[in-house]
């Protein structure tokens, strides 16, 4: 009898997850929204790193943040949110990364927008999210990989 009731159970819990996550899907913004919101953003007054910037008005995510930084490198997954749109954001990006010496190497954009930016040490990755008519923005700050060395393999 238990057995029977673990494997009514195990789906049931499955599909009630299953469909609690799917309602939490952002809404798409449209392209009324996004033409009626367009406004300039510009770089907060106060930045976690100086040489990355975030949009003002944006407030960091204090509980799903982290920033590490010593003598020789800076690690950092930040997380803000913001009323702005993405599509705005997205603008605020390619126009400030440039003045602050970051490289774009490519934008991957679908329901999210990714950018990836380098400098001569660092990698930084830029995730845009859409959430009504305002964003989620993740930036991940990491060393620049070095290339990996090929190992001899010795055959006996």
């Amino acid at each position: 009898m238990s057995n029977f009731r673990f494997l009514f159970l195990v789906p049931c819990l499955f599909f009630i997850f299953l469909i609690a996550g799917c309602a939490t899907f952002p809404r798409n913004e449209s392209v009324g929204n996004v033409e009626q919101n367009k406004v300039a953003l510009s770089v907060a007054p106060i930045l976690k790193f100086e040489d990355l910037p975030i949009p003002s008005g944006f407030r960091i995510l204090d509980k799903e943040s982290f920033a590490f930084q010593n003598d020789k490198s800076r690690v950092a997954l930040l997380k803000y949110y913001g009323g702005q749109n993405a599509e705005q954001v997205l603008a605020f990006y390619k126009e400030q990364m440039a003045s602050f010496n970051w490289s774009l190497v490519n934008i991957i954009e679908y329901d999210r927008k990714v950018l990836n930016y380098e400098n001569s040490e660092e990698s930084c990755i830029i995730t845009i999210q859409p959430q009504g008519g305002k964003s989620l923005v993740t930036v991940a700050l990491s060393p620049k990989s070095r290339p990996i060395k090929s190992e001899k393999i010795n055959s006996k």
